[in-house]
């Protein structure tokens, strides 16, 4: 029982979203697909989907945090690519709706980020 306790904690640890990146490492490219949230509204009352759209925009617009709720249900915290940041500010248009965002993973603190290079209406 021991054994299968520490081969499953090992194997967790080992899964490339729970390992934390290390400063220099290469970032891994992806694209995932979801609905650009603000998450202030999102994580106080779940505020999410076309009924909250519009606030999501105008949170978003005015400086709210946003994230990607990815299809398999995981939040992820967009932020801005230092060199491009006209990709985040469009994603920050797109609050509420469904897109595809392609960019680098970064986990920092127990917290999965999206750095935004690229996002597009679904």
């Amino acid at each position: 029982m021991r054994k299968l306790c520490i081969l499953v904690l090992t194997a967790g640890m080992a899964a490339p979203w729970a390992r934390p990146s290390q400063a220099g490492e290469a970032l891994k490219s992806a694209t995932l697909e979801g609905e650009v949230l603000d998450l202030a509204c999102y994580m106080a009352h779940e505020g999410r989907g076309k009924k909250h759209a519009k606030c999501a925009k105008q949170c978003a617009l005015a400086g709210s945090p946003i994230g990607l709720l990815a299809k398999d249900s995981r939040v992820y915290l967009l932020v801005d690519d230092h060199n491009q940041k006209k990709a985040f500010e469009e994603a920050k248009k797109l609050a509420g709706e469904d897109v595809r965002v392609t960019g680098k993973l970064a986990t920092r603190g127990g917290v999965a980020a999206v750095i935004v290079e690229r996002v597009e209406r679904r």
